[in-house]
């Protein structure tokens, strides 16, 4: 196994998920409670980004990413326009990324999982948070959403790069 495919102990590589780049590992690494930046652009090309609070991976590797409506307009509005999507996800206390890119994303009402999912993953983006020395009501606060207020971007990411400083940042993983 290459050093793009293995991250700290855990192993990224292996057999995908029908239909997209992710692995089990790295299904299950997106919704662990991580940081979720979602960037686009606008029609002018000029960069948008967006936060979201979970992620939930299908069983056929379509991604869903649970955001704030109120928070995202203009990302919403460029994906809306079918502008592509990148979303990155990271833990802070130990920096470990990846990337995730995909030519569009379809914007969906939250369903029944997804509340439940932003709840636990944003549970453990806090502690997360904290462990680095966040205090708990910036952690709280940074997190925090209502269950109205929930959207939800579903993707089929066409390829999964390593984020994590060093020197493999920036690769493909394959």
């Amino acid at each position: 196994m290459s050093s793009l495919q293995q991250q700290g102990d855990r192993q990224w590589g292996g057999p995908t998920l029908p239909g997209g780049v992710l692995t089990p590992a790295l299904a299950e690494f997106c919704q662990s409670g991580t940081s979720i930046v979602l960037a686009s652009c606008d029609h002018d090309g000029r960069p948008i980004v967006g936060r979201g609070l979970a992620c939930r991976i299908e069983p056929e590797g379509k991604a869903r990413v649970v955001l704030r409506k109120s928070s995202n307009p203009k990302l919403l509005k460029a994906l809306a326009d079918g502008a592509r999507l990148a979303v990155t996800f990271t833990q802070p206390s130990t920096h470990r990324s990846i990337q995730l890119k995909a030519p569009a994303a379809r914007i969906v009402d939250a369903n029944v999982g997804d509340a439940p999912a932003a709840i636990a993953q944003t549970t453990a983006f806090s502690r997360d948070l904290m462990d680095v020395g966040y205090s708990e009501s910036f952690a709280k606060t940074y997190c925090g959403f209502e269950p109205h207020d929930l959207v939800t971007l579903t993707f089929l990411p066409e390829n999964a790069f390593v984020q994590t400083p060093g020197p493999n940042a920036g690769s493909a993983l394959q």
